[in-house]
């Protein structure tokens, strides 16, 4: 089977495209798919960059397009430059313009040179994947959507040029669209921005299994041993709720509750602002920041964590909660947005199992966190509540890639 992959360069992958050897981050929906297909298919690999947009922040720099071998990966990579491939004196709305037509042109060429039998595309490749399930069905072309965000819902009632364009592209006859389930509303989406007919499938993503006794080490972090360590892991953008939890810690301190210990790993727009907000307050030697993790260390932070919080304003079943839970982590998260659908299915999956709080409320969250630092018992009741529920729903990745995987050769089969 050749495939012919479409994908945003995550920041995930740059660093692999950068040192030339395998070592991804984040994003494992993307990754391990990627692995699969390296290892038991034909694929062309196409990292398109996209440096702009929320979320669409990216280090890639190289003006020029890359062909890249990577220890680790049979098949080489190819990288698409983005804006900086154009001059600066076109401006940026020209460049990214000039970006999105010259992308999709190097995808057109490379499907007529090597022929896939599937294409497979991200939401930052959809235009042109639309336009390619439109115009021929010799090839079957999947959509893949990684959740739904605030720009795509207000795609399906389009203010200007744009956001048309993007639904003309969403309402295309794509072969399937495979979607994440990360509780930011997708079966409410998908059933009115999918065009009539066109199969979809909803699925949560895996999570490795880990021997969590194994992984114990708080010398990785250097977090004093008498303080409770809470845990955010995420984009510090502002829908990831960075700031409700920089601002309940700082309220939790401001009322002399000060045994505790706050660790963000993550990078984002909102990176400098939280550093000189914690600053600001005199309260660096409560904070650890950084940056970006290995897989396996992820579950360190959980191993040496007392409470997780996630406030993701677009949903909480993130890989990054998915691991929370598979590390029975006492959690805090958002409560549902019963008008979005948002995290209405999160709800139904964890119940009573989680405590959840509104977004946009630092105060309340400050509230629970109180309560939880001051009782190991109710931290240990939440893990145990978690640990059992999660034996309904949880999936390895194993087992949820080789599901993504029967899809494919499902529709060359049928087709």
């Amino acid at each position: 089977m050749k495939i012919l992959y479409a994908t945003r360069l995550f920041s995930g992958l740059e660093n692999s495209c950068t040192t030339g050897v395998w070592s991804p981050s984040g994003v494992p929906t993307i990754y391990k798919i990627i692995e699969e297909i390296d290892k038991n298919y034909t694929p062309r690999f196409l990292f398109t960059v996209k440096d702009s947009g929320s979320g669409y922040c990216s280090i890639w720099k190289d003006s020029n397009d890359k062909e890249i071998v990577i220890s680790g990966l049979k098949h080489s990579v190819h990288v698409i430059s983005g804006i900086n491939f154009f001059p600066k004196w076109l401006g940026r709305k020209v460049r990214i313009f000039l970006r999105d037509i010259r992308q999709s042109l190097f995808i057109i060429i490379e499907i007529i040179k090597f022929k896939p039998d599937l294409i497979y595309c991200d939401h930052a490749n959809v235009i042109i994947g639309g336009l390619l399930a439109r115009i021929q069905n010799r090839i079957p072309v999947i959509f893949r959507v990684m959740g739904v965000d605030d720009f795509m819902r207000k795609c399906l009632t389009p203010k200007n040029l744009i956001q048309g364009i993007y639904k003309w592209s969403y309402k295309s006859s794509f072969a399937i669209v495979i979607c994440t389930q990360d509780g930011s509303g997708v079966e409410l989406w998908l059933k009115k921005g999918l065009k009539r007919g066109v199969t979809y499938e909803v699925l949560l993503n895996g999570v490795d299994v880990v021997n969590l006794c194994a992984v114990k080490d708080k010398n990785l972090f250097r977090i004093p041993d008498n303080k409770v360590v809470i845990l955010f892991i995420g984009k510090l953008e502002k829908y990831k709720g960075c700031y409700e939890f920089v601002e309940s810690i700082l309220l939790m301190l401001e009322k002399k509750h000060q045994n505790i210990h706050a660790i963000m790993v993550g990078t984002g727009g909102e990176e400098i602002c939280l550093r000189n907000t914690v600053k600001k307050e005199h309260a660096t030697k409560y904070f650890t920041f950084i940056d970006r993790l290995k897989h396996e260390q992820i579950f360190e932070a959980h191993s040496i964590c007392d409470i997780y919080v996630s406030l993701n304003h677009f949903g909480n079943l993130s890989n990054a909660n998915l691991e929370a839970i598979q590390s029975n982590d006492c959690m805090i998260i958002a409560s549902p947005q019963y008008k979005l659908g948002i995290d209405v299915i999160t709800e139904k999956i964890l119940g009573d199992s989680v405590i959840k709080v509104p977004i946009n409320n630092s105060n309340e969250l400050a509230d629970r966190l109180i309560e939880l630092i001051y009782s190991e018992e109710k931290r240990n009741l939440m893990s145990q509540y978690i640990m059992k529920r999660k034996k309904d729903f949880l999936y390895s990745w194993d087992e949820r890639i080789n599901y993504e995987i029967r899809l494919f050769k499902n529709i060359l089969k049928d087709k």
